[in-house]
């Protein structure tokens, strides 16, 4: 019994040993560097890294568990854009923006409830030739106390295999939008389109209202038209002159295009100058068509372009005689001003 117990004591010192052997040689912080080359310019990267709400569209973070809450802050992007989530893997924590560089580098602020010290992960973006840039995205632990800095060198490779699949999605997602222009699944066509004229009733609408106010003024535009036996040019249109999320309000107007420019009665008139532009096809309910402005607001962003007002919305397809909302066709236009 007396040698048992030796050599349990002997066993037990060097499991001890071992461990504290461990602890020492294991690296005081958990560092991470994964890169990679994408054929896409700096600009698409850094927006697609600066703006924390297009992480859901790339991250790993998001499919490793899918019941945890993700919140954003109201300013999604650049410096004081925050990200906090709660979840049963991830556990509870935020990243912040806190430092950036136009189209050259993001660092963020991380912090882990019930971890101790501030983390930080940097994003490199520099061009690698011609249309190539090279993307390195790493990652600067909080120093770890003695006892748990083994944990350091179990968690790295599991990290390191998030970064490098974060790194795949990002690179094929901007890759499809530089090479196909296809922004959340839409194609976004750049186009030179001719003037064009409208007959209208413009107002500022509350958003949840903006159905409401096409329908109700399209029937008077029509009637109007008919009386004045003025020939259409097109589809009835809305026409977006702003839109402001913050106030719940929009300016906007029903609208009919004729081939020539009319003033009517109790109507307003718009002519919108041909030029360069920007469309989406969209098909689905007319009144979620948020989904396409986004696509275009983005293509619009990557390509440093400006937006002339009013916005078109042409709704190709008549619900009388397409019964089926995923049919219907809404043509979206953004008409470009020019830039020096």
């Amino acid at each position: 019994m007396k040698k048992l117990l030796k050599y349990v004591i002997i066993l037990l010192v060097l499991l001890a040993l071992i461990a504290v052997a461990l602890m020492a040689f294991s690296p005081k912080k958990l560092i991470i560097s994964e890169s990679t080359s994408i054929d896409a310019p700096p600009t698409m990267i850094y927006n697609m890294v600066n703006d924390l709400s297009k992480w859901e569209t790339w991250s790993p973070w998001y499919e490793m568990d899918p019941v945890a809450k993700h919140t954003i802050t109201d300013k999604k992007s650049g410096v004081g854009a925050q990200w906090d989530w709660d979840g049963e893997k991830l556990g509870k924590g935020y990243q912040k923006i806190i430092e950036n560089t136009a189209s050259e580098k993001v660092r963020l602020q991380l912090e882990f409830d019930g971890g101790k010290g501030i983390s930080y992960s940097n994003w490199t973006l520099v061009p690698d030739g011609p249309t190539k840039t090279k993307v390195e995205w790493d990652f600067d632990g909080a120093e770890t106390n003695f006892i748990f800095r083994p944990f350091n060198l179990f968690m790295k490779s599991g990290l390191q295999k998030t970064f490098k699949d974060g790194l795949v999605n990002l690179k094929r997602i901007t890759e499809e939008r530089a090479k196909n222009k296809v922004y959340n699944g839409y194609k976004v066509t750049e186009t030179t389109v001719g003037e064009r004229h409208y007959i209208m009733n413009r107002s500022e609408v509350d958003i949840a209202m903006v159905q409401q106010f096409y329908t109700q003024n399209l029937s008077n535009l029509f009637m109007k038209t008919q009386g004045a036996q003025m020939e259409m040019a097109g589809m009835p249109s809305g026409l977006f002159f702003s839109w402001d999320e913050s106030k719940g309000k929009t300016d906007m107007a029903a609208a009919i295009p004729l081939k020539e420019p009319i003033a009517v009665q109790g109507t307003a008139t718009q002519t919108i100058k041909g030029g360069r532009a920007v469309q989406v096809d969209y098909y689905g309910d007319y009144d979620k068509t948020e989904v396409a402005h986004l696509a275009i607001e983005e293509y619009i962003n990557d390509h440093g372009l400006l937006i002339n007002y009013p916005i078109v919305q042409e709704y190709m397809t008549d619900p009388n005689d397409e019964k089926d909302p995923d049919k219907w066709l809404t043509k979206i236009t953004y008409y470009l001003a020019e830039t020096n």
